[in-house]
């Protein structure tokens, strides 16, 4: 299982593109794989024949697990991706050396789905490789029960219980309510990016203790300037000039000054509460690597990567902005388009959004968001109003790394430099 990024520990195999047995060539996909950051695929290091799957189609597991082996043809050098960490086993053997218990032979999503319905894993028939008990397995043995579970062995499970004693026991606020029917909802089984990014947002909310503010910005600057040096730049290089990369160039200026926002936390040896030498270390990155959240067409999240984006112009940031937005929409980036990033941001204003409180992303301490531009009266000088188009730049950041004060203090100099801007003023 491939390495999709700094902070990626696991990978879901989504789909096998090849079987047993196919000749394959260098840089051929073979699997798909997804974590919650990236879907790509797993191309084959060297030309050869596929051995043996060692890992079926659904299954979750660390990264640097061995998935498939590959045979390679006669004469061929093996060159070795370092997207593509290959390892080599002394058996071909998918289960030898893994000890026969059953929980040792599943994935974290089947254990859960056991747990919450509370199924001993040794009872149900596995028709995955080396014995493993799949997702399917799972679903199929709790729609074949014969003892199926009772409504409140259910509630128990899920944990909404309601009690006869409870007033909302008794309660009819519905008129003539009916019980609910299997044709009253639809099961949605979310695809394997869907339930990565589920568990990285989990981790993010229970690991990180999250601070939110905000601040308005008259943006009228900022759309003279784009208005003035719009069409010149689509002559010269082709693309429009993005109000979004902008906002970025301003954002990557001012966090040089601001580099607690360009950080990440890390535990020390003796636990997250730990104190003195062996509690938590701040590791400050000197270099920006902006993250840009994109919205997939068929959904889910991703966040390509502008590497050492302090130092790039704004037209190299609009360019480099536009690579990787069109290439995660397309899913034609590679893996490595999806590491290193220090700081995140994202357009929320272009779906609509005024408001809004973005999770912030393991590994890093802020996360930026530029909202809709909306035409807001708001007092100008001593005691005049006038009607503006305001923007509000919403901050979630990592209090462990910083307070209200350095984040506060980044977006005021933020708003400043953006406010600040006009059709004349000279941006490089």
């Amino acid at each position: 299982m491939p390495s999709l990024g700094e902070q990626a520990t696991e990978g879901t195999l989504v789909k096998w593109l090849k079987s047993p047995g196919d000749n394959v060539t260098l840089s051929e996909p073979i699997a798909e794989v997804v974590t919650d950051k990236v879907s790509a695929e797993v191309a084959s290091p060297v030309s050869g024949r596929l051995g043996p799957l060692l890992v079926p189609a659904g299954v979750t597991v660390a990264t640097g697990t061995t998935i498939v082996t590959v045979i390679p043809s006669v004469g061929t050098t093996v060159v070795v991706s370092t997207d593509v960490p290959i390892h080599t086993s002394a058996s071909s053997d998918p289960v030898a050396d893994e000890p026969p218990d059953a929980l040792t032979r599943t994935s974290p999503l089947v254990r859960r789905l056991a747990q919450e319905n509370g199924i001993d894993l040794r009872r149900v028939p596995a028709t995955g490789q080396g014995g493993r008990v799949t997702k399917e397995d799972i679903l199929a043995f709790i729609g074949s029960s014969s003892q199926p579970a009772t409504s409140l062995e259910a509630d128990d499970r899920t944990g909404w219980r309601i009690h006869e004693s409870s007033p909302f026991a008794q309660s009819s606020h519905v008129p003539n309510a009916t019980p609910d029917t299997p044709d009253d909802h639809e099961i949605l089984p979310p695809s394997a990016l869907r339930q990565a990014i589920a568990a990285h947002l989990v981790r993010s909310v229970r690991t990180i203790p999250q601070a939110w503010t905000l601040v308005e910005v008259d943006v009228s600057g900022l759309l003279s300037w784009r208005q003035a040096h719009r069409e010149g730049f689509r002559s010269r290089h082709g693309i429009d000039l993005s109000m979004f990369a902008l906002f970025a160039h301003a954002v990557v200026g001012v966090l040089s000054r601001h580099l607690l926002l360009n950080a990440m936390w890390n535990d020390g040896p003796d636990g997250p509460e730990a104190r003195g030498a062996g509690g938590g270390l701040v590791t400050v990155h000197r270099r920006i690597n902006l993250g840009v959240a994109v919205a997939r067409p068929g959904g889910g999240l991703l966040v390509p990567c502008v590497p050492d984006a302090g130092r790039l112009s704004v037209s190299g940031l609009v360019g480099e902005m536009r690579r990787i937005i069109d290439g995660a929409r397309g899913n034609t980036l590679g893996s490595s388009a999806y590491a290193g990033t220090t700081m995140t941001i994202n357009n929320t204003g272009a779906l609509g959004s005024v408001t809004s409180q973005p999770i912030l992303p393991e590994g890093t301490s802020a996360m930026l968001t530029l909202e809709a531009i909306t035409r807001r009266p708001v007092v100008v000088g001593t005691d005049a109003i006038a009607i503006r188009p305001i923007a509000n730049v919403c901050l979630t950041f990592d209090h462990r790394v910083l307070d209200g004060q350095e984040a506060c203090a980044f977006l005021q100099e933020l708003k400043s430099e953006l406010e600040r801007l006009s059709a004349t003023t000279a941006i490089h």
